[in-house]
């Protein structure tokens, strides 16, 4: 594939063309010029094809239209395009080669030519000029020679006399009549007899058929001169009916352009084959972007366009058309120019070029930057942020430090989308359309991408609009105050910035590795801290490992294992200042600027950016972990490196960083005690016990803060491993301050649960075990009496019994354990009753044994009447408040019954209440007992002696609960458990035998959704 360079051969003068080599005797030019080399540096544009066709029909008599007005800015092609029409209207033969096929075109021998270029002031005035040239002066004398006359119509007419065919070409009038605005004549001024001159010759060459005038205009640009052009052009089509034929002689907007460019500036081009090649190498690129939604899908297309703007990007055209409308910018020779520029940009370059746009001027090249300049005046935006001789730009900057030249051609392509002078001009390109310029066969978008917003982040004078446009402009950018406010910023404001965000990000919360933080301290404060907490200090990198003042910090520490310090191992604490300066200057300027301001967005973005960036230097700077440890006995400070690694999308934990850090080979936290209690232990007996048994505990603690060798465990973590210690019985706290690692030995101990409650007989079943008695434990109980080792021995663990206490005593048969204290068992005396609705007696019983008293008018049962018979009981609803008591154990209970016509139990709905039922309530399945877990969780409910089955054998769990009051959360919870190990199939039973309800309502409401029936004297209130 061909560069531009080795493909393309330019014209000899095609590097130096100058908009200053302009046309002023447009007569000589036309008599002086070769017709035949002047069309081959020409393409016939649209608007010169128009202007052809009519004005030769026109010479020949064939055509009403005589007035052809030429519209365009300055340099837009007008002359050229009158030096070739009378070239050719001059010059049969040269017509019959060029536009032989053109209609009346041979119609006519020559014609007779006038051509006047209006920045001449001649003292003939326009009209003596002209008939100068028609060799008629004589007939015009008298209209200059006694002062500016304009010649009537008749005048004119008599001038055109004949049948020959007359072309007059008037380029560039409106200076001419502007100047003339200014000269005073009479009531009037010069430029009053001009225009009628003017007028009269329209009208005059209307009325003729074989007389042509082109003129003309220069948009946007003297505007006196246009407006009194535009007057006389009205008038003369009033008069006659006729208006001006208007003609855009190029436009620059279609890819008439290139064609004069390949035309003017090129010998020759490389075959369609090449260029098709060419294509086809940035159609593929600019696909794969499209793909990747780099640039729109469109831009795909921009490739078939390239065979026909070839050695031209397609898009240059489109940027040239941002500022065409300048008022200094000649259209057509000012663009003549302007290529020239980038071609000598291109020629001169080391850089292989396949296709040439704005994005290739060399702003090196003094001729390309004052070119540039001239057209926009943005010398300063060109010196600070695009190219300067001491490379000190920022996108030079940005280039030597990249090693490439990126920066540049996004900036020098966006300065030239910024030309335009124009009132609220469009200006710039969006991302897509820069990088659309940008991409080709050898470069991906996104070195371009990453190159611009480096720009963007320093560049003074690149703005964006709302709709997303970057364009440069002469005011200064936000960055530039950004800039300003950061390069003032009071230094104790940043090292405040720096501290504050230090501590953000390494906070501890868990303290599982440190307790404090201490970021860029003082090292006495570093020394107070560490005499109590565990503390991580963030020091200053100063290139060495670790720093110097860490160095000789470490050597004269006491409580050298109490210290972390994460620092870095290169100089770079500069980097973390500019860091936190931008965060300081957007802060400040989010104080400045209102939601509603244009720069809103941009500073949202800049302080978002600012701060990642503050960040991600404090990351790269602060990269190293130093902890104690020991080599070859010697304390030592030893490092790693920060682990960085975390789950995408979670805002960084300096806290888990660290101690994911610490965790991983080799070791210095150990988080989790309990899973690692064997190795703990045994360096704990090892590094703080050392040949001593018992230790202060306060001394334990201070060797873990001195011995390097220890490994470090969370807060509280000793005492976590001390407690778990005691509990296997390996340590034990004597209870003085003083922890041992060799226990004395321990005392047997009985442990009783009880399996269900009383029956009506007081009879009970207990399960006995025992601790601290060996494997064969001697287990001996006294029913109602003192234990002793000659009392009965159990030859199970199960003991039924009626006794009201029983005492048991564990012996060790070993002798390894002392024996300890006998345990005793209280029973509980149980009241119970059996009423007989159709008598309405009521019979009480107590359980194992005792006496009973009763009242029926609510007072204290305590002192009521003995119960001996069977209680009469009234019709009403009654209440029979019971006590008993035995050998030193008592119980109440009270028992309502309702009236003798009533159906329901009786219950106080506002009253609380307790649901004691002789036997279990059952909830029979799993979706009941969810149910009714449920129903209580809502109502506060409160269950005792509750047993959970579940299962069938031989796969059963069974959960036992005594007289203790217990939430459904903490039921459901245990299910759960018991569950998890069952199949998902397994039945389950709930049942109770005591439940605690906030109002009787309550209990109502629940025993009705459980379906469940309540007995008289089941319902305590």
């Amino acid at each position: 594939m061909k560069t531009i360079q080795s493909a393309c051969e330019l014209d000899p003068k095609a590097l130096d063309i100058n908009v200053g080599d302009q046309i002023e005797k447009l007569d000589e030019v036309i008599s002086g010029t070769d017709g035949r080399q002047y069309f081959k540096k020409t393409f016939i544009t649209e608007g010169m094809k128009v202007l052809l066709t009519k004005g030769m029909a026109r010479l020949a008599g064939k055509s009403s239209d005589a007035v052809f007005h030429l519209k365009q800015a300055m340099g837009g092609g007008k002359t050229h395009l009158m030096v070739g029409f009378g070239l050719l209207a001059k010059d049969s033969e040269l017509r019959k080669v060029l536009i032989g096929t053109m209609p009346y075109q041979g119609d006519f021998t020559a014609a007779k030519i006038a051509a006047f270029n209006g920045r001449n002031n001649p003292g003939n005035y326009f009209w003596g000029e002209l008939s100068r040239q028609l060799d008629r002066e004589a007939l015009f004398k008298e209209y200059w020679e006694s002062g500016a006359k304009a010649p009537d119509e008749q005048a004119w007419l008599s001038l055109f006399e004949g049948d020959n065919p007359v072309l007059i070409l008037m380029d560039e009038m409106p200076p001419y009549f502007h100047y003339y605005a200014t000269q005073s004549l009479g009531q009037g001024t010069v430029a009053d007899v001009a225009t009628r001159a003017f007028s009269n010759m329209l009208t005059a060459a209307q009325k003729k058929k074989n007389v042509c005038i082109v003129v003309s205009d220069l948009e946007a640009a003297y505007d006196t001169g246009g407006k009194l052009i535009q007057r006389a052009l009205n008038d003369a089509s009033q008069e006659l009916g006729r208006a001006e034929i208007s003609i855009t002689p190029v436009n620059l907007e279609s890819n008439e352009i290139y064609e004069i460019l390949r035309k003017r500036l090129f010998l020759s081009l490389p075959d369609k084959s090449d260029i098709s090649e060419i294509a086809a190498a940035f159609g593929a690129k600019l696909a794969e972007a499209a793909k990747a939604k780099t640039v729109e899908r469109s831009a795909e297309a921009m490739a078939e366009e390239i065979e026909s703007t070839y050695p031209f990007h397609p898009s240059f055209k489109s940027i040239v058309a941002l500022f065409k409308e300048n008022e200094k910018f000649k259209q057509t020779r000012g663009l003549m120019e302007l290529v020239s520029r980038l071609l000598k940009s291109v020629w001169q370059s080391k850089d292989d070029v396949y296709l040439m746009g704005a994005q290739h001027f060399d702003l090196s090249i003094h001729e390309v930057r004052e070119k540039l300049a001239e057209i926009s005046s943005m010398r300063d935006v060109i010196a600070k942020d695009l190219w300067n001789s001491s490379d000190s730009a920022h996108a030079q900057v940005i280039d030597i430090n990249a090693g490439n030249n990126y920066a540049k051609q996004a900036g020098t392509l966006l300065l030239t989308a910024s030309l335009s002078t124009a009132v609220n001009s469009v200006k710039g390109l969006t991302e897509m359309e820069m990088l659309e310029c940008l991409i080709d066969p050898l470069h991906q978008a996104g070195i371009y991408r990453a190159a611009f917003e480096e720009l963007q982040k320093n560049a003074w004078y690149l703005h964006q609009t709302q709709e997303g446009r970057n364009y440069f402009d002469h005011q200064e950018n936000l960055t530039k105050k950004l800039r300003g406010y950061a390069d003032k910023a009071p230094q104790p404001k940043v090292d405040e910035l720096i501290r504050h965000r230090l501590n953000e990000m390494y906070k501890p919360t868990t303290k599982e590795a440190y307790e404090k933080i201490l970021p860029l301290p003082e090292m006495d404060d570093a020394l107070a801290s560490l005499k109590s907490v565990r503390t991580l200090l963030i020091i200053d990198p100063d290139g060495k490992t670790p720093p110097g003042v860490v160095t000789h910090f470490f050597k004269e520490l006491v409580n050298k294992n109490n210290v972390l310090i994460l620092t870095g191992d290169k100089s770079s604490m500069a980097d973390v200042d500019k860091a936190a300066r931008h965060f300081y200057a957007a802060q400040k300027a989010d104080n400045e600027i209102s939601a509603t301001h244009p720069q809103r967005k941009e500073l949202d973005e800049k302080k978002a950016h600012y701060e990642q960036d503050f960040q991600a230097t404090i990351l790269s700077v602060f990269d190293k972990l130093f902890f104690p440890g020991n080599k070859a006995g010697e304390d030592v400070l030893r490092h790693k490196a920060l682990d960085l690694s975390c789950p995408s999308g979670e805002p960084y934990n300096g806290e888990r960083q660290i101690i994911k850090t610490l965790t991983q080979d080799p070791i210095k936290l150990y988080t989790q005690v309990a899973e690692n209690f064997d190795a703990l232990k045994s360096r704990a007996e090892s590094l703080l016990f050392g040949s001593q048994d018992e230790m202060r505990k306060t001394d334990l603690l201070d060797k873990m803060k001195q011995n390097t060798r220890m490994p470090w465990l969370p807060v509280k973590g000793f005492d976590l491993l001390a407690v778990e210690a005691f509990q296997r019985g390996v340590w034990e706290d004597l209870g003085n301050g003083y922890y041992t690692r060799a226990p004395k030995p321990k005392t047997t101990q009985v442990i009783i649960s009880e399996e269900g409650s009383p029956d009506d007989e007081g009879k009970i079943r207990l399960k006995i075990d025992s601790v601290n008695a060996g494997q064969t434990p001697k287990i001996y109980y006294e029913e109602d009496g003192e234990v002793s080792e000659s009392s009965p021995q159990l030859k199970d663990n199960i003991l039924v019994t009626r006794a009201l206490r029983v005492q048991f005593l564990a012996v060790d048969p070993t002798g390894k354990n002392q024996t300890g204290d006998p345990t005793t068992w209280t029973n509980r005396l149980v009241l119970r009753n059996k009423f007989n609705p159709a008598s309405r007696t009521l019979e009480l019983f107590v359980a194992p044994k005792g006496k009973i008293r009763y009242t029926l008018d609510g007072s204290e049962p305590r002192n009521g009447t003995d119960y001996a018979d069977p209680i009469e009981l009234v019709n009403e609803e009654t209440t029979v408040y019971v006590f008993a008591e035995c050998d030193g154990l008592d119980v109440k209970r009270n028992f309502t019954f309702a009236g003798a016509d009533a159906r329901d139990i009786p219950i106080k709905p506002d009253v609380p209440a307790v649901l004691h039922c002789p036997s279990s309530k059952r909830l029979e399945n799993a979706s009941k007992t969810y149910e009714g877990l449920k129903v209580a969780g809502e109502k506060n409910i409160l269950f005792e002696q509750v047993m959970i089955q579940i299962g069938s054998a031989p796969k059963t769990a069974y959960l036992t609960l005594g007289e203790m009051k217990l939430d459904a959360q903490f039921i459901e919870k245990a299910l759960a458990h018991l569950q998890s190990v069952m199949s998902a199939e397994a039945p389950v039973v709930f049942s109770f035998k005591k439940a605690h309800f906030s109002t009787g309502f309550d209990l109502e409401q629940f025993v009705k959704s459980m379906e469940m029936e309540i007995h008289p004297g089941e319902v305590e209130q």
